[in-house]
């Protein structure tokens, strides 16, 4: 077994399913059962093996898988620095809690300063934004590191968030152009799609923008994200998305031809792949 030494961390789409109905999202139709548990042990062993050093659990929406802790707890075992992506609605006391020393960094998904504007987009219930200020409050008290990610569509790319992720207070906050994926989000496109020209309003507004620790937004463009993410699907196959449309490849395959014959490894890193995610 080889792997690209590279690419040193993994996003493992955990479940398809999810409490919400984003518009946009990008992995709504993969159409798998999650692996059984102790075969997601083994991957995740797998992936360990294959040189990474952390890995996201992300969905669907990952709190709906009933071994997401226990999976947690497996890779941190193993060394991994450990990451869930949520849309946080499900996040309460008792499983912040529970995650306090199993849990290195929670991504919570925020699109709009506006409750609103959250529903429009299907994102919730016309709480979201609330809810994440409650819940990014819990994640700090536990002594999680917060990441927050932004969606840019077309119902929100003339905004200014920088309030309220001042207000979140996040160590890393990634931007994202909404990116289209073919058999994904098709009827969302037509009307959630932003231009290059329109996300380029919104990094220009937020570009000087500064978090507490310093750092500045992490702005991802549709062709940076292109071919740069190593994904694994509920079925524990590889996702590649190369483009815009998903191809799936069974996981020995891509680790013995190597990742990064997949996954491109220049644009990986040239949208900040790597950074100081250690505690």
């Amino acid at each position: 077994m080889t792997a690209s030494s590279g690419i040193q961390s993994v996003n493992w789409h955990l479940t398809s399913a999810c409490n919400y109905s984003c518009r946009f999202c990008f992995v709504q139709n993969l159409k798998e059962c999650p692996v059984g548990f102790d075969n997601g042990l083994k991957l995740i062993q797998t992936l360990a093996d294959a040189g990474m050093d952390k890995i996201n659990f992300a969905g669907g929406e990952p709190l709906l898988h009933p071994r997401l802790l226990d999976y947690c707890r497996a890779a941190k075992d193993l060394g991994l620095t450990v990451s869930i992506t949520t849309n946080g609605y499900l996040l309460n006391e008792t499983n912040i809690d529970e995650m306090n020393g199993v849990v290195d960094w929670i991504g919570l998904s925020v699109d709009s300063v506006s409750d609103d504007v959250e529903e429009m987009l299907c994102r919730g219930f016309g709480d979201h934004v609330t809810h994440a200020r409650w819940a990014a409050a819990l994640i700090h008290d536990a002594g999680i590191s917060l990441k927050v990610n932004t969606t840019v569509t077309r119902l929100t790319y003339q905004e200014d968030m920088r309030s309220l992720i001042e207000h979140l207070n996040p160590k890393r906050w990634k931007v994202f152009q909404m990116l289209h994926i073919k058999g994904e989000n098709d009827e969302a496109a037509a009307d959630l799609a932003v231009t290059d020209e329109q996300f380029d309003l919104f990094v220009a507004r937020h570009r000087a923008f500064r978090l507490k620790n310093g750092s500045g937004p992490v702005f991802e463009r549709c062709d940076d994200m292109e071919s740069s993410y190593f994904m694994v699907t509920p079925a524990g196959n590889v996702k590649i998305d190369t483009g815009r449309v998903v191809t799936k490849f069974p996981l020995g395959e891509v680790l013995e031809r190597g990742i990064g014959a997949y996954v491109d490894e220049g644009k990986y890193r040239g949208r900040g792949g790597v950074y100081a995610w250690r505690r």
